[in-house]
């Protein structure tokens, strides 16, 4: 991206913020960008570009998120007394690596997985749910631009907690569209974490991808009558999950990953 004086000056702001904090959003040492008249001075003389993507974990709303997971942090430490965080001891820090922490509870993966959003199907359903449940926090954490641009990584627990909240509002509300929304956004996700799988190409009837979508389904208190439209399952799935490849095997269709193939 190639910015204007006013794209340096705003850079210049958000990156002096994040310097008070103990992480950076990506391995950066400001410092450096100083040259001796100022960051700005020095962006503007070296006609500094950058990512889109990568600007925009520089943003005032990554900070805020960033600056309350840190305050979170440091009231739950064992003194119990929040840690005082200076710019010297942070510059310090920031040769470290960051470690990624869960889009929903801020925490570092631990002894789950994180997972990457992938599919706008995701960010669709969680703008959703934190909008219908009111979730203040999670819809200023989205205000930042979608879980795919911003890298959001997330706990498979932690996203289907998120839905299982929706669900008694779904039920309250008779709107069994927003149960089939929720059924399908944890079908993606199971998907995607099966092609995720290193060791394995992985192979789905799309009669078996069809059960578990009724399955959660009636988990989640709908009485499914009808059988499930599997064309149209096949056709959704397709269109959001664009590694996904369908072929006809013995008379019975079947995804599989094309970069496993």
């Amino acid at each position: 991206m190639k910015p204007s004086g006013s794209g340096y000056a705003s850079l210049t702001v958000d990156l002096l913020q994040f310097k008070g904090l103990l992480h950076m959003p990506m391995e950066l040492n400001v410092n450096r960008l100083d040259d001796g008249d100022g960051v700005e001075a020095t962006l503007t003389t070296h006609s500094v570009q950058w990512h889109k993507k990568c600007r925009l974990k520089f943003n005032k709303k990554m900070f805020d998120q960033q600056s309350r997971a840190e305050s979170a942090s440091g009231q739950q430490s064992s003194t119990g007394t929040p840690t005082v965080h200076t710019r010297s001891a942070a510059a310090h820090r920031l040769p470290q690596s960051i470690e990624p922490i869960c889009f929903f509870c801020n925490k570092p993966a631990g002894t789950a997985d994180l997972h990457e959003a992938a599919t706008k199907e995701i960010d669709k359903n969680v703008r959703r749910c934190a909008t219908e449940l009111g979730d203040t926090e999670l819809l200023a954490k989205l205000t930042a631009g979608d879980m795919i641009a911003i890298e959001a990584k997330y706990h498979r627990n932690c996203l289907r907690a998120l839905y299982n909240k929706i669900r008694p509002a779904a039920l309250k509300d008779e709107d069994a569209d927003r149960l089939h929304d929720i059924a399908f956004a944890e079908l993606v996700v199971f998907m995607e974490d099966m092609q995720a799988d290193e060791d394995n190409a992985p192979v789905f009837k799309l009669s078996d991808v069809a059960n578990l979508y009724k399955t959660r389904l009636e988990q989640l208190g709908t009485t499914v009558t009808n059988r499930i439209h599997t064309t149209r399952l096949k056709d959704r799935l397709l269109s959001v999950l664009p590694d996904l490849r369908s072929s006809i095997l013995r008379a019975e269709t079947h995804f599989s990953c094309l970069r496993k193939i």
